[in-house]
């Protein structure tokens, strides 16, 4: 081997030694944590009371608590003492830690999650300035004001663009003041006293990239001039010339999270209906309005319009006990004239008569197909956008009493034949919706069956359930043994599967790599860990897709 080629497959070696990532658990024995490996071999032996991960902060990156205290460890390695009474994470990579003494004063310190200290000295006081660039959330940080044990401030600016290089703009002074009221997007403004006797001196900041640049009075004299005063509106081709010198300190560094917004339909003429899709119906004139009766055990229905004023009352051809009204989901997809306003009307009615049930949604109200029972489903997930409209409906055998389920759609058409003893609807489980997906019982057994009749899971579990915290995935149980039904993303679209082992306590959290949906990847290689509880919800420990446990009792 030449001394080329030896070189050559050192450099590989050592390239593939700091790409590889060594996979590290919480582990649990009785009520102390440690660390260990993935084949369950203990690296830090169990002492602390907790120990979790942190998200956001990688995958080896963990919050030990023993008492009051706590610190990091980044794999195996304890980066940040475990003497803290308290760990502030203020952005996705910096850390404030402080201890609080007998007079209950804070004293703090500034890491980042990679457990360096950034500023080598205690803090009795220390506020985050966010930067405004607009490509990013809340927690863009581009300085801190600090003042030290002895009431000295500063101003400390960390250069987020590159590995957040700390430097000082102002060091050790007797006070700094921002003003807010002047201060502008290409102009901070800031009034210091060096000593508790000086003058005060007013200081110019302007932001370059994440840098917080302290101007010269005489040198940046016109630039300081141009940005002073009354400011100028300009036009913006982008959201990216946003940046604030030194934006307000008292500014809030929470980021809103805007909840996902469903659709429900109307129920008036102006569209909504059963089914999804485009319709070729035109808008009338207007808006129909539907009251409705039931006079001499006969459903009746008054059509108003507000602006033509027409009125029209139309009778059922049946005859009722009781009718309750419904709005429909969606879009209609059938075409109909709008010449009859009756004709537009998208309500489904419900009604009894003795001890069945009929459902009719659109003119002619034709006499309906009755069943035993009859209710609108409703979906179990908290979001489901399927917009459609489906029914579930019981026949009772009249030699057993017994009532068999199933789904019907608003023409009595069988989307699931009335074989079950139980459906319920919503139990989709990727974030784009494709097919609505139903959970079944039968003999004491669960199954999930889509609306195309195609089982995801066969009829041979004894529960079925969502995770109460987080629908992305099912619980699912055999016997006294637990696993889970998940979706993760592969090759442009999302794979469902089963855990391929089962576990003897429930699952409770699922998390994924980074690298999931990355093209082929395997199911073993898209899981970071799972998280089991007891029957009572309990936190329990951490497992490996594997099947290996991280705890013992």
């Amino acid at each position: 081997m030449t001394l080329k080629f030896k070189f050559s497959a050192l450099l590989f070696f050592f390239a593939l030694s700091l790409t590889a990532q060594e996979n590290i658990f919480p582990y649990r024995e009785g009520n102390l944590w440690g660390l260990c490996d993935e084949k369950a071999t203990v690296l830090i032996a169990p002492k602390y009371d907790a120990i979790k991960k942190e998200r956001g902060k990688g995958a080896t990156f963990f919050q030990a608590s023993l008492g009051n205290n706590s610190g990091v460890y980044i794999g195996s390695k304890n980066v940040i003492p475990v003497e803290f009474q308290d760990l502030r994470y203020v952005s996705n990579n910096l850390i404030i830690a402080v201890k609080k003494g007998a007079d209950k004063k804070e004293i703090n310190y500034l890491y980042n999650t990679k457990g360096e200290l950034l500023i080598n000295q205690p803090l009795s006081f220390l506020k985050g300035i966010k930067g405004n660039d607009n490509r990013y959330d809340s927690s863009f940080i581009i300085g801190f004001y600090i003042k030290d044990l002895e009431g000295k401030e500063s101003l400390v600016n960390l250069d987020y663009y590159n590995e957040n290089k700390l430097s000082y703009v102002l060091k050790d002074v007797f006070s700094i003041e921002l003003d807010n009221k002047k201060s502008k997007e290409e102009l901070a403004i800031a009034y210091v006293k060096q000593t508790a006797t000086s003058a005060v001196e007013t200081k110019y900041f302007r932001v370059e990239g994440s840098q917080i640049i302290l101007l010269d009075a005489k040198k940046d004299s016109q630039y300081i001039q141009e940005n002073t005063g009354v400011k100028k509106k300009k036009d913006s081709y982008n959201g990216y010339d946003n940046n604030v010198a030194v934006p307000n300190m008292d500014s809030d560094m929470v980021a809103e999270v805007e909840e996902p917004r469903g659709y429900s339909g109307t129920g008036s003429g102006s569209g909504d209906g059963p089914g999804r899709g485009n319709t070729t119906r035109k808008k009338p004139k207007g808006s129909s309005y539907y009251k409705y009766a039931l006079i001499e055990n006969k459903i009746e229905v008054e059509v108003s319009n507000n602006v033509t004023k027409s009125k029209k009352t139309v009778k059922f051809t049946v005859k009722a006990d009781k009718i309750e009204v419904f709005k429909t989901n969606g879009v209609l997809t059938d075409d109909k004239s709008n010449a009859d306003t009756i004709q537009t009307y998208f309500n489904y009615v419900i009604y009894q008569k003795k001890n069945k049930f009929g459902l009719v949604y659109q003119f002619p109200f034709q006499k309906s197909v009755e069943y035993d029972f009859l209710e609108p489903m409703k979906s179990e997930r908290k979001y489901d956008p399927s917009g459609k409209n489906y029914f579930k409906v019981g026949m009772l055998d009249k030699k057993t009493k017994i009532m068999k389920y199933g789904i019907i759609d608003v023409n009595h058409t069988f989307i699931l034949p009335a074989e079950y003893d139980d459906i319920k609807m919503g139990y989709s489980i990727t974030s784009s919706f494709k097919e609505q997906v139903f959970l079944v019982k039968k003999n004491n057994l669960f199954g999930l069956v889509t609306e195309n009749k195609e089982f995801k899971l066969p009829l041979e579990f004894d529960d079925i359930r969502f995770n109460p915290e987080n629908q992305s995935f099912l619980r699912v149980k055999k016997g006294n043994q637990h696993s889970a039904y998940i979706s993760y993303y592969s090759n442009s679209d999302y794979v469902l599967t089963l855990l391929p082992l089962y576990y003897p306590y429930p699952v409770r959290e699922i998390k994924y790599t980074i690298s999931s949906g990355k093209k082929g990847i395997s199911l073993l290689e898209a899981i970071e860990y799972i998280a089991l509880e007891d029957e009572n919800g309990n936190f329990k420990g951490y497992a490996n897709p594997n099947g290996t446990l991280y705890f013992k009792d």
